[in-house]
């Protein structure tokens, strides 16, 4: 009897932990807007010179009715060139600013939105680009119709928005470009990562798992954007920090070796996760406006400021 009563209690124990993780894994602590935007300022001395006044904001209405929130900074002069970027997890659209930077020196229009559950816009779970990638989807969508079908687009994501815009191309958005800094190709190892670094044992992200299907639909395997990058056709500059301890490098390499059409690989020496703009400011524009010129999204009338 005793014995049963043990096993009992472990079981209940276990399933309250798995299901603490799989919450906390989910709906981690987001960075507030005023946090965001601070954060940009201090580590991007480039940043400084914006306002918030040069941004105008909307929103965009995805499918299923979700609401995201947008801004919009312009270019410098007339130009029909636009990206959209894509930030991270617990990050807000302010978290882009770091890259905004280097775009509005190339005279490109910049799109910036909050990832569901971020910023503004509705508390939601993290879905790891399962969901992301729809309302990327619709973002892309609402800016040909918000600024017309004739303009020149491409994408930006880093981390979580790196891994939407990988999984977005399972859609066969007819975008000019891709980037993917530091985007995982599987939500998993991420994850193991993560307990390792809590201490934890790592198998316990399967226990975690099934409890995430179970309250929010989704098993955390089913989160593998590289599944959708074998036949893609877009131009894709990969970036990844060489220091990156939590997604790792090796994430960036896999996608770079299954993804079809022009594709780039930059790893950034002395950079962690997410740091490479910040750590490698010249690199990173070198490399990136180097790309743009290479696959002919720039040239002589794009308005390059040299």
């Amino acid at each position: 009897m005793v014995v049963w009563i043990v096993c009992i209690v472990l079981l209940i124990l276990c399933n309250a932990l798995w299901i603490g993780l799989a919450r906390f894994t989910v709906f981690g602590r987001r960075q507030t807007m005023e946090e965001s935007w601070n954060w940009e300022f201090e580590h991007c001395p480039d940043c400084r010179d914006l306002a918030r006044e040069d941004f105008t904001d909307y929103t965009v209405t995805a499918e299923d009715g979700y609401e995201l929130h947008c801004s919009y900074y312009p270019a410098k002069q007339p130009s029909n060139l636009y990206v959209i970027l894509v930030h991270g997890y617990t990050d807000t659209r302010w978290g882009m600013l770091k890259y905004l930077q280097f775009y509005r020196d190339m005279n490109i229009h910049c799109i910036l939105y909050d990832q569901r559950g971020h910023g503004e816009n509705v508390k939601a779970p993290c879905t790891y680009s399962l969901k992301e990638q729809t309302y990327l989807k619709a973002v892309y969508e609402d800016s040909l119709q918000r600024f017309g079908a004739h303009i020149r687009l491409g994408i930006h994501g880093e981390s979580l928005g790196g891994a939407t815009v990988l999984g977005s191309m399972q859609y066969h958005l007819p975008v000019e470009f891709y980037v993917d800094d530091c985007g995982f190709a599987e939500i998993i190892p991420v994850l193991k990562v993560g307990l390792g670094m809590m201490h934890l044992p790592k198998f316990l992200v399967y226990g975690a798992s099934l409890w995430c299907k179970i309250c929010f639909g989704f098993f955390f395997g089913e989160a593998r954007p590289i599944q959708y990058v074998g036949d893609n056709t877009v131009p894709l500059l990969i970036m990844h920090g060489a220091k990156d301890d939590f997604i790792l490098p090796e994430h960036s390499k896999r996608v770079f070796e299954i993804t079809g059409g022009y594709k780039e690989l930059h790893l950034f020496d002395g950079a962690s996760h997410a740091e490479s703009a910040i750590v490698c400011p010249k690199e990173y524009k070198q490399v990136l406006e180097h790309f743009l010129q290479t696959i002919h999204f720039l040239d002589e009338k794009s308005g390059v400021d040299a």
